[in-house]
């Protein structure tokens, strides 16, 4: 499960004036939660899951325009032709916040999403958002 750079641009796009300076915990209770809550599916799934090619590791309490910014710069620089197709697994998007339970793997750590996308072998690398 991932979402592209062009699909995070759209969703910042389409409620930067309710994010502003906010920061990710601000995205995820007032724009994830509620968009997902009719279906309890994870961003990704509601707007076309993808296969992930690289697995994001931030800080929540960073400027959600940040984030935004760093992952397209990221992008533009693995890939200037096709930069928008970039797939990423970010916790926030592709884990199903109405089920964290299953999604940190129940107690099994090894189950988990993020272990799973970590080790996927689609998976190229990690990219830290600071």
């Amino acid at each position: 499960r991932a979402i592209t750079v062009q699909q995070l641009l759209k969703l910042f796009d389409a409620f930067e004036n309710h994010i502003r300076s906010r920061n990710m915990y601000y995205v995820s209770e007032n724009i994830v939660k509620p968009l997902t809550k009719p279906h309890k599916v994870s961003f990704a799934e509601l707007v076309g899951t993808q296969t992930l090619t690289w697995f994001v590791s931030h800080f929540w309490g960073m400027p959600f325009r940040h984030f935004v910014d760093s992952i397209r710069l990221h992008a533009e620089s693995v890939d200037p032709s096709r930069w928008l197709l970039q797939a990423y697994w970010v916790c926030t998007f592709c884990n199903n916040q109405w089920d964290v339970a299953a999604e940190v793997g129940n107690g099994q750590w090894q189950q988990s999403s993020f272990y799973l996308a970590l080790r996927s072998e689609s998976c190229q690398g990690t990219c830290m958002v600071v």
